[in-house]
């Protein structure tokens, strides 16, 4: 078996095997947990519904005991019913406007205290019938005698209890919509003589227990008669098609007003479909994680065996006087790049002979000529521009002497300073240089002022990095002195912090002009090929650039600009000053890098 194929299966077998064990664990224990949330769910939302049925039917009891209880200081309901509650008729109309009148109080309390009331009436055994209506949903017959009828019977035979009759369109009332009622007959509470028979007539949506199912496609809840088997409220007619009966559960409990029960049967299989959804989850998540095992094993494996094959077919094909390096994988830090960069190793010093002999020797023999070419120009360059000087001053034209002096100064500042470091005097010096050049140029047109803390004058920064600012001020910012007259370069400190600035009033940049350059600045330092020199070599991404090089992360240029208003180009860079050698507190590490 080839090493490739056993790292392959000894990944797999360490990485999946594990998974399934874990994937096995969760998955039994979720549904556990599930179903267990599944029995507390039905049983909080059967709870919520007895409780919301029995506060309901309280209610109605409550109304009831108006009938028994209430009394005022002048009259009694009882000693109403008192006077109606012989067997003869023998009142008149008077009397009964009257008794109507006594209990009008009690009516309109249970109008207004439950919206589901249409009419609370009192038979009395006399004939006369007490009690008012609603007005949601019709009356009472007149002259309707309810001692024949079966639920008057049954309303005497439960001697104090509650009949409930089923819903429906009761003939004895003509409203057109339905209604059911509860009957109890009514006694004097001191001497138990019947007194009558109590009506309480409801809306249906009295016992409506949609606000209280809060899974209505899966709880069916059913409040019935356990009497009479009638069916007072339930929100499925019947059961679906797809309704097992093997995944449901039923809870049955009798409510507070006898005969009333309340039924609730779940659907577990649709329930547990809706839970179902985070296992199914979870097995899909194994699956991935599974299928990516496999593929990370894949390239695993390739990528630890797949280089050692490389180089063993490699040192296999080596043939010849010259052997060739291994370009790939020596730029790995792991023991793969260390063995592929010692092979190279052995291969360069094999060649390296040759290479020293010929090739080595040639390349610096063309940078001493390079040197000394450049060593030529550079003095034939400053001595020219010496003679034009005097030239210039013996002919009395000071502008020239002014513009060649300045001039020199700058190629000298720029070629002949022995290191990248300068000091804050020394840059100003050379931006002086260039502004006096350029004034002559622009025949005064434009004014340079400084405002710089003594304290700073001496301290180290990196060469160029103020003159290319103010140049730019000058052409971008004041458009060759066409737009705004003045340059201003100011000099802080600010913790250990050294801040300078460079502003101008010119035409100013562009909201999209500024965020531009504001993310070219932001660009990481690239270096181009060895001799090539970019067109933008002194401009605002190379001083960005070399900060960033030289002092790090964190350090650099800051621009803002205001259209019509000018630029401000700020420089931040950490306080470096020189000690009494001359010599910069820079930290050698930074500047073996510089060098």
């Amino acid at each position: 078996m080839k090493l490739r194929t056993k790292t392959y299966a000894i990944l797999i077998t360490v990485s999946i095997v594990p998974l399934l064990v874990l994937t096995c664990f969760a998955y039994i224990r979720y549904r556990k947990i599930t179903f267990q949330r599944m029995d507390e769910i039905s049983g909080t939302l059967f709870e919520n519904a007895v409780t919301h049925t029995d506060n309901v039917l309280d209610s109605v009891r409550h109304t009831a005991g108006f009938f028994s209880f209430y009394s005022e200081s002048e009259y009694s309901i009882i000693n109403t019913l008192k006077k109606l509650s012989g067997r003869e008729k023998t009142f008149d109309s008077y009397e009964q406007f009257k008794a109507n009148q006594d209990i009008k109080f009690i009516c309109q309390n249970a109008f207004y205290s439950n919206e589901y009331l249409y009419g609370l009436y009192v038979f009395t055994p006399s004939g006369a019938v007490l009690g008012q209506s609603s007005g949601l949903n019709g009356d009472l017959k007149a002259d309707y005698d309810p001692t024949g009828d079966t639920w008057y019977k049954k309303t005497l035979q439960l001697d104090g209890r509650f009949y409930v009759s089923p819903a429906s369109l009761h003939p004895m009332f003509t409203g057109k919509k339905q209604s059911f009622f509860f009957a109890q007959s009514l006694k004097d509470v001191y001497t138990h003589d019947f007194l009558g028979v109590l009506v309480l007539r409801y809306d249906p949506a009295l016992l409506d227990l949609s606000l209280v199912n809060t899974l209505p496609e899966i709880a069916m809840l059913t409040i019935d008669n356990v009497d009479t088997s009638a069916v007072l409220y339930t929100n499925i007619d019947e059961l679906p098609k797809g309704f097992p009966k093997a995944q449901r559960e039923v809870f049955r409990r009798a409510l507070s007003l006898s005969p009333l029960r309340l039924t609730a049967v779940l659907d577990y299989e649709t329930f547990y479909k809706e839970f179902s959804v985070t296992g199914i989850l979870l097995v899909l998540i194994a699956c991935i994680c599974i299928a990516g095992i496999l593929l990370i094993s894949f390239l695993l494996s390739r990528s630890l065996i797949y280089p050692i094959e490389h180089l063993s077919r490699k040192m296999a094909s080596q043939k010849g006087n010259r052997l060739e390096l291994s370009g790939k994988f020596q730029n790995r830090p792991d023991e793969i790049g260390i063995l592929y960069n010692e092979y190279n190793s052995m291969v360069q010093e094999l060649n390296a002979s040759i290479k020293h002999d010929y090739q080595d020797k040639l390349i610096a023999l063309d940078a001493q000529m390079k040197s000394l070419e450049a060593r030529i120009n550079s003095h034939f360059l400053f001595n020219t521009l010496e003679s034009i000087n005097s030239m210039a001053e013996l002919c009395d034209n000071e502008e020239i002497a002014i513009m060649s002096q300045a001039l020199g100064n700058m190629f000298r500042y720029t070629i002949k300073t022995p290191s990248e470091l300068v000091t804050v005097e020394d840059e100003l010096t050379h931006v002086h240089d260039y502004v006096s050049i350029q004034q002559i140029r622009f025949s005064q047109k434009f004014r340079l002022e400084e405002e710089i803390d003594s304290s700073i004058r001496k301290d180290i920064v990196l060469k160029l990095i103020l003159q290319p600012l103010v140049e730019n001020a000058l052409f971008h910012g004041l458009s060759y002195c066409t737009t705004g007259d003045t340059i201003r370069i100011t000099g802080r400190k600010k913790d250990d912090l050294l801040i300078l600035v460079v502003e101008d009033n010119g035409q100013g940049m562009q909201p999209s002009q500024l965020l531009e350059l504001q993310e070219k600045l932001r660009q990481k330092p690239s270096f181009t090929e060895l001799g090539r020199r970019s067109r933008q070599s002194i401009g605002l991404k190379n001083i960005q650039s070399r900060i960033e090089l030289y002092y790090g992360h964190g350090y650099g240029l800051y621009v803002d600009s205001t259209e019509g208003k000018g630029t401000s180009i700020e420089i931040r860079i950490p306080v470096l000053s020189t000690g009494g050698s001359g010599e910069s507190d820079i930290p050698r590490q930074a500047a073996g890098q510089m060098a």
